[in-house]
């Protein structure tokens, strides 16, 4: 397998609103960041207790990266 496709999830420091979970997974994902935080929106309605601890354990496990 080649780089592009082995890499991990990360915190995008670069391109945050609160943390970076969002944006860096949409890098690793290859998606617009918004469809990520819409998504997480979505399970926040749904799931509020396991998004939010979900996103911060998340946000303090990840390393951190200035991806632009």
């Amino acid at each position: 397998m080649n780089k592009s496709t082995e890499q991990s999830w990360f915190c995008n420091k670069a391109h945050r609103k609160i943390y970076g979970v969002c944006a860096g997974l949409a890098v690793c994902y290859q998606q617009p960041i918004w469809i990520m935080r819409l998504l997480a929106i979505a399970l926040l309605f749904v799931f509020p207790v396991v998004t939010l601890v979900a996103y911060f354990v998340a946000a303090f496990l990840l390393p951190d990266r200035y991806h632009l």
